[in-house]
């Protein structure tokens, strides 16, 4: 993976709800978690306690239905799975780490889920951002409003498209391929969807055509590399991506269905079942709560 210089609440996910303008979302969360991912297990032992620490009570001992207690129980099932990465990597070094080199052009790194994680998340987000950037500038021309582009890709742009891209892949017609306009479209639509009203709708649909045109293009040299993009394995990482990468599982309901569920339900057990208890309970109430039409 590529050193990411990006600061470190953003990169780390220390801010649920981030709007971060310097990565516009593609920078956020999943390199605090992939970095953690090839740490030795002892510091992850040390985030669990202090995760665990953090959760709050209520004077019946049961655990509090509240915001900061979904955050910290969604960071204890990522924590999981950081975990898992870590088991899959092949590669131990002496001092209970893995190696951080993930190379697209090295066959041996497609074979376990570290390396499809990290070569994805770089080839998919990290790379194309760049780009992206220089282009919203250039395409509005006034700075402050390419600053607010930027924070509406960040709230949920990316884990919008992830979540696109794996339903696609799960539903993908091998007759018409992945690279069919209508799967290109449905992309479009999930991060179309995220944008605020506050932004023209022809500027809108121009910056949606960027973003997507530069992520379709890394998704297109990742298959002509031999990349297994298509099927099961690929799926489980690009769930991972999206669960690391969301500002805000609470306030994304489609990462939580179509990403974080699934990943609580995969018989590899990448969740242990007291966080997967945890989650559920917390979020079925959440969620009930939403869709009531008494709630705020």
């Amino acid at each position: 993976m590529v050193v990411n210089t990006h600061r470190a609440n953003c990169a780390n996910a220390k801010n649920p709800g981030c709007e971060c303008s310097g990565c516009g979302g593609s920078l956020h969360g999943w390199g605090g978690w992939v970095d953690l991912a090839v740490k030795p297990p002892a510091v992850r032992e040390e985030r669990r306690k202090a995760l665990r620490r953090n959760l709050s009570k209520t004077s019946a001992g049961r655990l509090g239905f509240n915001a900061n207690n979904r955050q910290q129980s969604v960071d204890l099932a990522r924590l999981d799975l950081a975990g898992h990465l870590w088991g899959t990597d092949p590669r131990p070094t002496p001092d209970g780490s893995r190696l951080r080199a993930f190379e697209l052009s090295e066959p041996a790194s497609l074979t376990f889920d570290n390396g499809r994680m990290n070569i994805l998340a770089n080839e998919v987000m990290h790379k194309p951002w760049h780009e992206i950037d220089g282009s919203i500038d250039a395409l509005v021309g006034n700075k402050q409003t390419a600053r607010e582009i930027k924070k509406d890709l960040a709230r949920h742009g990316w884990c919008s498209m992830l979540v696109a891209l794996i339903q696609l892949i799960e539903k993908v017609n091998k007759a018409i391929g992945l690279v069919a306009d209508v799967a290109k479209q449905a992309l479009k639509t999930a991060l179309s969807k995220r944008f605020g009203s506050g932004v023209a709708e022809r500027l809108k649909d121009a910056i949606v055509d960027l973003v997507v045109d530069k992520v379709w293009s890394a998704l297109a040299r990742l298959l002509d590399a031999h990349f297994p993009l298509l099927g099961a394995d690929t799926v489980r990482v690009l769930r991972m991506l999206a669960v690391f990468a969301c500002p805000s599982v609470e306030r994304h309901q489609g990462v939580y269905q179509h990403a974080l569920v699934p990943l609580m339900g995969d018989g590899q057990g990448l969740v242990a079942d007291e966080v997967k208890a945890q989650v559920s309970t917390l979020f079925t109430a959440w969620w009930q709560r939403k869709e009531s039409p008494t709630a705020p």
